[in-house]
């Protein structure tokens, strides 16, 4: 791969800042989906590891790895700007090292009132280290759209469709009437609150003690309830997520299936949909879920950054 990049210095790329998760695709290579995590625990040159402005921290899979304290998107809702800048160099440097890269991105945010915020953070020349090798980044934000767009992207759409998508921090639902959006509302209910659930009502499986949120959801992410090599939360996980849905979700997805009942078609996207045993139940309900639910809001975001960059080709064309 590497040598059909050489000369290249410009990258057009989609970036999501989830809560739960950050997605990083730039084109050409593979998706980085790492979770929202980020420490400052001494660490080895490991991929996510950033040195920037004389401060070393780690983004991703290692940083929940420490075992030490580490900050999540998901503790605040003002991380996903502040903290934009920080998570896009430690998504880069899970990639192969390049000396430059320069990055023409589009960035989803669940807010757009926050989409200058958001420029002013990530615009700009850095020298990062990342995982260990001095790199030039240059970022360049082309469009900040709103979340859940990216998915939409390259698909024919019908004329009336709903969709929701279930992610880390919150359940988004948006109507659409001949492609353009007419709802869209956020509500607080995301797979978190579930998590929160089962780590709340699995302390007699754990000694006593509340389960771990972020051990919970990487068991439930690959797909199984094995908590730990001795603790299965399959009992526990079923009973939250019946519970998640009759108290938060029903509400939601009786509104999207009124929206069907006017003739609407009814999609699914975000990571929710990949819960264990949540993907029939809501194939039950007549919804379709989209292929790679998780990252289709970033593949997306790539290809609208691909389409901008080629209506202006002369700043894009190789140097």
């Amino acid at each position: 791969m590497s040598n059909i990049h050489t000369l290249q210095k410009i990258f057009p790329a989609g970036f999501d800042n989830g809560y739960g998760s950050l997605k990083l695709l730039v084109d050409g290579f593979e998706v980085i989906r790492v979770p929202s995590y980020i420490t400052n625990a001494e660490m080895e040159d490991v991929p996510g590891r950033v040195v920037f402005n004389g401060t070393a921290y780690t983004v991703g899979e290692s940083a929940y790895r420490t075992g030490n304290y580490f900050d999540r998107n998901t503790d605040n809702n003002e991380n996903k700007v502040n903290n934009a800048l920080l998570t896009l160099l430690g998504a880069l440097a899970h990639l192969p090292h390049r000396k430059a890269w320069h990055l023409k991105l589009v960035v989803s945010l669940h807010d757009v009132g926050l989409a200058e915020e958001l420029q002013k953070v990530l615009n700009g020349e850095y020298q990062p280290i990342l995982a260990g090798k001095q790199s030039d980044v240059k970022v360049e934000v082309l469009k900040v759209v709103l979340e859940g767009m990216g998915a939409l992207f390259g698909h024919p759409l019908p004329k009336k469709l709903t969709i929701l998508d279930f992610g880390n921090g919150t359940t988004l639902y948006s109507r659409y009437n001949r492609g353009q959006r007419e709802v869209h509302t956020a509500y607080p209910i995301g797979v978190e609150v579930l998590i929160d659930d089962i780590s709340q009502k699995m302390k007699h499986l754990n000694g006593g003690k509340i389960g771990d949120a972020s051990k919970i959801r990487f068991c439930l992410e690959m797909g199984h309830t094995k908590y730990s090599r001795d603790i299965d939360i399959k009992d526990v996980y079923s009973a939250s997520l019946k519970d998640w849905y009759e108290k938060y979700l029903k509400k939601v997805v009786n509104l999207t299936l009124d929206a069907k009942h006017q003739g609407d078609e009814i999609w699914a996207i975000g990571g929710g949909c990949l819960l264990p045993g949540f993907k029939k139940l809501l194939e039950k309900n007549g919804f379709k879920i989209l292929d790679n639910p998780v990252e289709a809001n970033v593949s997306g975001l790539l290809e609208m950054a691909k389409t901008i960059s080629s209506k202006n080709p002369i700043t894009t064309s190789l140097k």
